[in-house]
């Protein structure tokens, strides 16, 4: 019997007209479109922004992604994530997992795909990258990420802040992801460094809801969503 294949889709930040042609032709194809569902939405945002490429007849398959830092419940959690698509190839469907951004980058379908290798060794996977939230904005800002000999940083913000000071030395520019739950503290930190007028707040972007603003005080009693992050540009943005 002929397996189906795993693809891996970044769907990019928010507007489905930044999906690659490759994703929007995968995703015209493909009979499962797997994803992951937590508590944090109500509805997939993936899905939303896929939603016009995907087949009529797919089978939207949801899998869930406990709101832990438990090794043992995730891993759990991805070893059963895994088994359910493997079933899928195995019965020679093919699959797409579709995340935010790029598929290859602070993203569950990574761990799970590591799963899927476990439980199926002759896996066909074919990954397809996506835009990064942090790529989107440079453009929309017309400023770029880094020139020259400069260095970046990308860096979860949920991870522990006590570095943050280090990385703003070492680093002229700076992209915080996941900055909504820290944000207060975050903020502290880039007072002491003197760089509040050298960082933007963005949430959503791409989405018709976007919010982007360098008036940093504004968004510390604000709600925050999850999708939000900080871009530190030590140079100012022009």
């Amino acid at each position: 019997m002929t397996t189906g294949t795993l693809y891996g889709i970044g769907v990019g930040p928010g507007s489905a007209d930044l999906l690659t042609v490759k994703a929007v032709n995968l995703l015209a194809k493909v009979t499962t479109v797997c994803l992951i569902k937590s508590g944090a939405e109500k509805n997939s945002v993936a899905l939303g922004i896929a939603r016009p490429y995907i087949r009529e007849d797919a089978e939207i398959l949801a899998v869930a992604a406990p709101m832990t830092h438990d090794e043992k419940i995730l891993a759990e959690a991805w070893q059963t994530a895994a088994k359910i698509i493997v079933g899928k190839l195995q019965a020679g469907s093919d699959v797409a997992f579709i995340t935010l951004g790029d598929c290859m980058l602070f993203s569950t379908y990574t761990y799970i795909m590591k799963q899927v290798k476990i439980q199926f060794p002759a896996v066909k996977i074919e990954n397809v990258p996506g835009i990064a939230a942090y790529s989107y904005l440079a453009s929309y800002l017309a400023t770029a990420l880094a020139e020259g000999g400069e260095n970046l940083a990308i860096i979860p913000a949920v991870s522990e802040l006590a570095k943050l000071p280090d990385i703003l030395q070492n680093f002229p520019n700076v992209i915080l992801m996941k900055v909504a739950g820290k944000y207060g503290d975050i903020l502290n930190i880039l007072d002491e460094k003197g760089l509040r007028q050298n960082t933007v707040y963005v949430s959503k972007l791409g989405h018709p809801d976007q919010f982007i603003t360098f008036d940093l005080d504004s968004m510390r009693k604000a709600e925050r969503h999850y999708l939000s992050m900080l871009w530190v540009k030590q140079g100012g943005f022009i």
